[in-house]
């Protein structure tokens, strides 16, 4: 008996698997409206360069020669007189004119510091553990909203929205091994599949147009967090990183909840098979194997594989995050795009679940980037083809579409990255994929931003790398129904067990590692 059958014995998705997957993606509504806040605090209102000496409230200044007009020369000066229909950073700190390129910096600050969470995420959860390092990220999350919103300079709020950052980092990179290591092998693609960060960027955009000011939805978001915190006297640490750390006795402990929640039985053999996982775990640590983001590029299998996986991560948030970012530069009302931006993920993300476990994570994958790819080639015909007055319910229509297929695309590739590693490594590869993609969304708010009728280049690079990914995970190997590895010595099995299956009739010599570290015998199919 395995992990997976441990789990599967006691209930593979019941309402143990309900509570824990609501409690730790739940965060998710709070914390997709917290990164994409950007895309409403960056917004510039309307404003108007009025002449010195000239009362600000007089509308009449307010005319086509001083709407958006900036200062022509180093002995002009004027006044920034805003709209009040909404309040932002633009206007709290004048940030038009010669300092417009702020608005996107302090964005970059803020996914520069989701890289440096998910990295260091990563292997803080597999040192220290999910659940910790999971909680230390929203409680970093919670207190740094509520210092944003007192901000008094653009430099302050940008250190904060670093940390903000930072805290989703390390969500990104903890929250799905961690929701899936509870979950049986039939049921791991919900993990992806639950609508709640599109749903969030929804809240936050009905939200913002209710209550349009950047400080209030700061405190908002913070004050949301502490339903959230209560889960840490319900969730368990996982299961699995219990096992491979030889916390045993706490492991089974984790098996009676479960059992407990689904009312099935815990089988006999259990605290058996923990131990055997254990001590397979402690044999490669007799052997001073400590394992790194090193251990991802060991090997030529596992180096390509994390290659081809990074790669795609990083292509996948440089297109996300630029069209999320750039909503505002779309025609029509800001809010109700910015809930079409997200919502419109939706439909894709409930149907992955089904079309993941039929047609596998792979093909599912390739579909949605292809649906990507060929929306974001339709905007460079339309803005060639098209004339300019009907350019704009277009373009925004195939974005939407671009947006759907890459949104539901990522969805699917999560889960196919997750279940590519073994538990001993999972977190740090995981990590590794978000560190890489959020290099991608750091550049992303300087050369996605949609712009009106400047998109032919922006949507081509969009096109050539969809279509690339959808290329690239053809490589990938296919999870669907396997069993999760939980050391490195049953990824080797795993892997000479699928040699062995799809190759029958030949001979293959495959390395693989004795208990003695540096040592290798030649095994034969």
């Amino acid at each position: 008996m395995s992990i997976e059958e441990i789990i599967e014995s006691v209930g593979g998705f019941g309402p143990f698997q309900l509570a824990m997957l609501s409690i730790i993606f739940g965060v998710k509504l709070i914390l997709g409206w917290s990164m994409m806040i950007m895309s409403f605090a960056n917004v510039a209102p309307n404003w108007w360069c009025t002449p010195p000496g000239v009362d600000p409230n007089n509308v009449s200044y307010r005319d086509n020669t001083t709407f958006q007009q900036c200062p022509k020369g180093d002995n002009d000066s004027c006044t920034y007189v805003y709209a009040d229909d909404m309040n932002t950073v633009i206007n709290q700190w004048n940030l038009v004119c010669d300092k417009d390129t702020i608005a996107a910096t302090m964005t970059s600050i803020q996914m520069a510091g989701v890289l440096a969470g998910a990295f260091l995420g990563g292997q803080s959860a597999d040192v220290i553990g999910r659940k910790r390092t999971y909680y230390l990220g929203i409680l970093l999350h919670g207190v740094c909203n509520i210092g944003a919103a007192f901000s008094v300079s653009w430099q302050m709020f940008a250190t904060f929205r670093f940390f903000i950052g930072f805290g989703i980092g390390i969500f990104f990179t903890t929250s799905y091994p961690y929701a899936m290591e509870f979950v049986g092998t039939k049921w791991r693609s919900v993990c992806s599949s639950l609508p709640l960060w599109a749903c969030g960027v929804g809240l936050m955009a009905l939200a913002t147009w209710l209550q349009p000011d950047w400080h209030n939805q700061h405190l908002i978001n913070a004050a949301l967090h502490i339903p959230f915190f209560l889960g840490w006297f319900i969730v368990p640490e996982s299961l699995r990183w219990l096992t491979v750390k030889g916390r045993l006795e706490e492991a089974e402990k984790v098996v009676e909840q479960m059992s407990r929640y689904n009312r099935k039985e815990k089988s006999p053999n259990t605290a058996e098979m923990l131990k055997r996982v254990a001590e397979e775990e402690n044999t490669l640590r007799a052997s001073g194997t400590k394992y790194t983001y090193l251990d991802l590029y060991k090997d030529w299998s596992m180096c390509w594989r994390s290659l081809i996986i990074q790669f795609i991560w990083a292509c996948m948030s440089l297109v996300y995050y630029g069209l999320s970012f750039g909503v505002g530069s779309l025609s029509g009302n800001l809010y109700l795009n910015i809930f079409l931006m997200s919502i419109v993920e939706v439909p894709g993300t409930m149907m992955t679940f089904v079309i993941a476990n039929k047609i596998g994570r792979k093909l599912t994958s390739i579909l949605y980037f292809g649906i990507a790819s060929i929306a974001a080639f339709a905007v460079p015909v339309v803005w060639t083809y098209v004339d300019a007055d009907k350019q704009g319910p277009i373009i925004t229509g195939l974005a939407l579409v671009t947006k759907f297929g890459i949104g539901n695309g990522w969805g699917a590739i999560q889960i196919l990255s997750s279940e590519m590693y073994p538990t001993v490594i999972r977190n740090l590869g995981y990590g590794a994929a978000n560190t890489t993609a959020r290099i991608g969304g750091i550049i992303a708010p300087y050369i996605f931003t949609v712009k009106k009728g400047y998109v032919f280049v922006p949507f081509m690079v969009v096109g050539t790398t969809t279509a690339a990914c959808a290329a690239l995970t053809m490589l990938l190997k296919e999870t669907r129904g396997l069993p999760l590895s939980d050391t490195m010595v049953k990824e080797v099995k795993s892997e000479l067990t699928t040699i062995k299956n799809n190759t029958p009739n030949r001979t293959i010599t495959v390395d693989t590692p004795e208990k003695q570290p540096g040592s290798f015998s030649s095994t034969k199919f």
